[in-house]
């Protein structure tokens, strides 16, 4: 009996595209603990993680695992999902552009501004969809882009030499979903791994239980057991993996948080009262690779207030940078606005995030001490509420 390794191979795509994206998400796990900082001793674990990130990536992807770990040394900021925009561009000739493209120094008003110059169109007012990399099985680092309409009378050679270059591993088959029906969870099994990934990944749980045992920070923490519960979530199986492109692996990446204005029917908005600042804010917090923006603005809900909330849709696609905020660490935010999916459902605070909540009217909202930022996207969420009633 013969084989074809090649077919055996092509069969396991599936499984390779899986693993880079579990590479993607131990990645970000070890950068963001190495950027909040760390005792000596983790820092070395966070190392470590991040090595095991590009030796499993470096099992799938073509590149060497000594290319892909010089590129992931080099991070040095916080990784979520990487924003992007996908313009729809409606030419004269009656042709339709797509055009993605992650956001370089750029800023989403600029961007937007910039385009619609030169095209002789329009800015569009708000995104009309979401779409996302992770929920499409690409294999390159997760990305979500803003989903903007343009209408031009340029034909489509014309229009397309006036846009910046597109990103070419963000080609693809890419769903999209209005910003309300967004916060999409797919439903994965356990992910079959080969026995020299599964070796790796024995490695790198055995790493996350010395921290568990030695970790004294809370958020050192809730990272080991998500580290650790990536790892469970696979099984060793006999499979060769085909060699795959997991795309621009130094992609610059503009970290983003995103936060949920919950509205009662009285049209008052939650806020919480921080523990860091004592100020209010909404719910919110950064989103995490491997989950769409959206279905992190209902995970920060419950898990700052212990409330299930559906989004009713997306109020401010918010560009820190397009201010005078200043705010490197996360700036980029997508707010959502929300309702309670269980009316009456108590309210459950986290304490290390929030010491009291109310539920304020805009008046109330407009002299309440709000945190940093907060100020410009409430009044927003009131008013995208108003509209959505």
């Amino acid at each position: 009996m013969t084989t074809n390794p090649t077919a055996d191979s092509d069969a396991a795509r599936p499984e390779a595209i899986g693993l880079a994206r579990l590479a993607d998400m131990l990645r970000a796990e070890a950068a963001n603990g190495l950027y909040w900082g760390c005792d000596l001793g983790e820092e070395a674990r966070l190392r470590a993680l991040r090595e095991h990130a590009a030796a499993l990536l470096a099992e799938v992807d073509h590149r060497s695992y000594e290319e892909i770990s010089a590129v992931f040394a080099n991070d040095s900021g916080l990784r979520t999902p990487i924003p992007g925009t996908e313009f729809r561009i409606d030419c004269g000739d009656g042709t339709r552009l797509v055009h993605r493209r992650r956001f370089r120094a750029d800023t989403l008003a600029q961007r937007l501004e910039a385009t619609a110059a030169a095209l002789g169109a329009d800015v569009p007012a708000e995104p009309v969809a979401i779409a996302d990399t992770d929920l499409a099985d690409l294999p390159c680092p997760h990305t979500y882009l803003l989903v903007y309409e343009f209408t031009t009378d340029l034909d489509a050679d014309a229009a397309e030499k006036l846009l910046e270059p597109a990103d070419p591993d963000l080609d693809g088959d890419l769903p999209t979903f209005a910003p309300a029906a967004s916060a999409v969870e797919r439903e994965r099994g356990p992910l079959r791994v080969s026995p020299a990934a599964k070796a790796i990944l024995d490695a790198v749980a055995a790493t996350a239980q010395t921290s568990l045992a030695e970790a004294t920070s809370p958020y050192s923490v809730e990272r080991h057991h998500r580290v650790a519960a990536h790892c469970e979530r696979t099984v060793a199986a006999d499979l060769a993996y085909p060699r795959i492109d997991c795309g621009d692996l130094a992609a610059y990446g503009v970290p983003t948080g995103a936060d949920a204005a919950v509205f009662d029917d009285e049209g008052r908005v939650l806020v919480i009262k921080r523990t860091d600042t004592g100020q209010w804010a909404v719910p919110g917090g950064g989103a995490e690779v491997g989950e769409p923006v959206a279905l992190a603005a209902v995970r920060e809900a419950f898990e700052e207030t212990g409330l299930e909330v559906a989004l009713t849709g997306l109020s401010w696609a918010f560009d820190k940078r397009d201010t005078d905020l200043g705010d490197s660490r996360m700036p980029m935010i997508m707010s959502f606005t929300a309702v309670q999916t269980r009316p009456g459902q108590a309210i459950r605070l986290a304490p290390l995030e929030a010491s009291d909540h109310r539920w304020m009217t805009e008046a109330e909202a407009a002299d309440a001490d709000l945190f940093r930022g907060h100020e410009l996207r409430v009044p927003v969420a009131f008013a995208r509420n108003r509209t959505e009633r």
